[in-house]
């Protein structure tokens, strides 16, 4: 069984530029599809950039057989549509993406940017997903370049989707080492605390999906 938990938040007197869409496969309720965007701010257009990434990406891979999802290549060209999508949208700016499908045994999917991707196997043992992903250009320009990504999975894993507002102010041990400790909305909150640190106030757009297997 997948169950997801997740959070989305602003940053302190800010408007929240990520956004995400967690939905099942309507071919196959027990394929869960994932798409996070995370708009680039210092300019305009990053809260839409990061709306119709998703869009498109949920809608593209709804239509897309699951035989196709589990082919990461086919992730790319899903990516590449929504990159297309983007720069047609005169409101949009640019925005990082992370999407994939999850079934119980494999994780297949993309990035483009710096959100991220981390999966963590019941024996602790983790990956990047997203490790070697491209930042520029981004989604939005025309020319984004995703990396793909494929990982077989045992019981009881984890993979956790987050914006750059979760890893930058949390740090990598830090994660693992909560990630190992505890799950559910138990470990949002404790990552939500470590972000936001002693003021209480995240430093910035807060967006994270935690996906558990659980026999």
């Amino acid at each position: 069984m997948l169950k997801v938990f997740l959070l989305s938040e602003a940053k302190f007197c800010g408007r929240n530029e990520d956004a995400f869409e967690t939905i099942p496969h309507p071919a196959n309720p027990e394929i869960l599809l994932v798409a996070l965007a995370d708009g680039q701010g210092g300019q305009s257009g990053g809260r839409e950039a990061a709306q119709t990434a998703v869009q498109s990406l949920r809608t593209a891979a709804g239509k897309t057989s699951l035989a196709r999802l589990l082919l990461p290549e086919v992730w790319k060209d899903l990516v590449y549509e929504a990159d297309q999508t983007v720069a047609r949208n005169r409101e949009a700016g640019f925005t990082t993406v992370v999407s994939l499908c999850a079934t119980c045994d494999r994780i297949v999917g993309t990035s483009c940017g710096d959100s991220a991707a981390l999966l963590i196997q019941s024996s602790g043992k983790s990956r990047m997903l997203t490790e070697g992903q491209c930042k520029n250009p981004p989604i939005g320009s025309g020319e984004a370049r995703a990396i793909a990504f494929s990982a077989e999975t045992v019981s009881n894993w984890k993979v956790l989707v987050m914006s750059d507002g979760v890893w930058k102010f949390v740090g990598w041990e830090r994660i693992l080492e909560q990630a190992t400790r505890c799950g559910g909305n138990l470990l949002i909150e404790k990552l939500r605390a470590d972000a936001a640190g002693n003021s209480g106030s995240l430093p910035d757009d807060f967006t994270l999906v935690l996906i558990e297997h659980q026999l």
